[in-house]
């Protein structure tokens, strides 16, 4: 099986952005954190996008599945981790990307304010891609004052997904930053409203669960 016919939209839309990415602003390493079944690292090996790959995930039993899989690939290319994204360490003296897809929006922040309290003086960029609680992760990109590279609009199993790359809020100020809302959804587009209107009830519903009714 080709490794793209292993990806869906959404994981398609990650790896297209990533690969155009690649052409303007290398990355050496690419960190693929909470990676499941490894496909869209898989995909990045095949294609040979970046010097080395790491795959990060803390179930073990995983990780030793995703290693079987990798054996057509040269070792020094890419390094399995079997632990938490949060606390991961960076060289400084080369370039990272770091994904995030697959968990929520709440999940992300907790492990991206880990790691840019353990790095906190290194260049970092990322592509995120929330499984929920997209509203989250932009309140918290927000309030520490990310830039926005790029971010995409995916539809897939009758969901709709914000894909979202960024810079660590040190970085270049003349990029625009983070909305605490997506900018590509179209209110005109039926489908899209009533996914909407469906996604804020479940906010409200939440803030009222939790007793935050600001």
């Amino acid at each position: 099986m080709s490794p793209s016919a292993s990806l869906g939209p959404r994981l398609n839309a990650i790896y297209d952005l990533l690969s155009n990415a690649q052409k303007h602003n290398f990355y050496t390493r690419i960190w693929d954190c909470c990676c499941d079944h490894g496909y869209l690292g898989i995909k990045i090996l095949h294609e040979n996008l970046c010097d080395k790959l790491i795959f990060v995930d803390q179930v073990a039993h995983i990780m030793q599945q995703l290693e079987a899989k990798l054996s057509p690939f040269k070792y020094e290319k890419y390094e399995l981790i079997t632990g938490d994204a949060a606390e991961l360490n960076f060289d400084p003296d080369i370039s990272h990307l770091v994904i995030l897809a697959g968990v929520g929006g709440e999940r992300t922040v907790q492990i991206l304010s880990a790691i840019e309290n353990n790095n906190p003086d290194i260049e970092l960029d990322y592509i995120f891609c929330p499984s929920t609680s997209q509203g989250a992760l932009r309140e918290y990109l927000v309030s520490e004052k990310y830039a926005l590279l790029q971010e995409t609009l995916v539809y897939e199993n009758k969901r709709y997904y914000e894909v979202l790359y960024v810079r660590t809020a040190f970085a270049d100020t003349e990029l625009p930053s983070v909305s605490l809302s997506c900018e590509l959804w179209d209110t005109n587009d039926a489908k899209q409203k009533k996914y909407l209107q469906k996604l804020e009830k479940h906010e409200n519903k939440k803030r009222k669960q939790s007793g935050n009714t600001d």
